[in-house]
Order: structure tokens, then C-alpha cells, then sequence
């Protein structure tokens, strides 16, 4: 699947029902006192990165930190979005 951000397009695997439970778990994880934890919301993050892309440093080097952090929250979200398919 495609995923289209201000810092390019990226080719990403997509989620199993399987993946799509472990993401939601360490979703869950992240949540203290009904405030997200950034800490442990890295972790998500992370889990992100290496589900989507097969080689991730390749993919991503040419971004800094903070641009790495923009594309991996908008393949977060896409992950998150209700699927179309009817």
C-alpha cells in the first residue's frame, strides 16, 4: 500500500488482523491514566516502522528525526483508518 506524506510517498506493507491486534496492543499499552504516554507511544511507533518497511534505514535515512517521527505517524494513522473495502 502507498502512503503519501509531505516528505514523499512510501510503499508499506499492509496490516494482517494479526498485526492490526499486536498495534492495538501496544496502543493499549501506551495509554496511563487516560494520557498517552510518549515514552511507550515511541514503542508504537517503532513497531511501525519495522512492520512497514523491510528495510527501514534504507527507506528512511534521507529524514531527520522529526521527519521520520511525521511518516511514521501518517502510516500510523493510514494502519488506523477504517478499511474501504465493502
Amino acid at each position: 500500500m502507498t502512503v503519501k506524506t509531505d516528505h514523499g510517498e512510501f510503499e508499506v506493507r499492509p496490516l494482517t488482523f494479526q498485526d492490526r491486534r499486536k498495534l492495538h496492543g501496544l496502543e493499549v499499552r501506551s495509554v496511563k491514566n487516560g494520557d498517552i504516554d510518549l515514552s511507550t507511544f515511541y514503542d508504537v511507533l517503532d513497531w511501525v516502522m519495522n512492520h512497514a518497511f523491510e528495510k527501514p534505514e534504507e527507506s528512511l535515512q534521507d529524514l531527520d528525526d522529526n521527519q521520520v517521527d511525521e511518516v511514521l505517524l501518517a502510516i500510523y494513522n493510514q494502519y488506523k483508518a477504517p478499511s474501504k473495502k465493502k
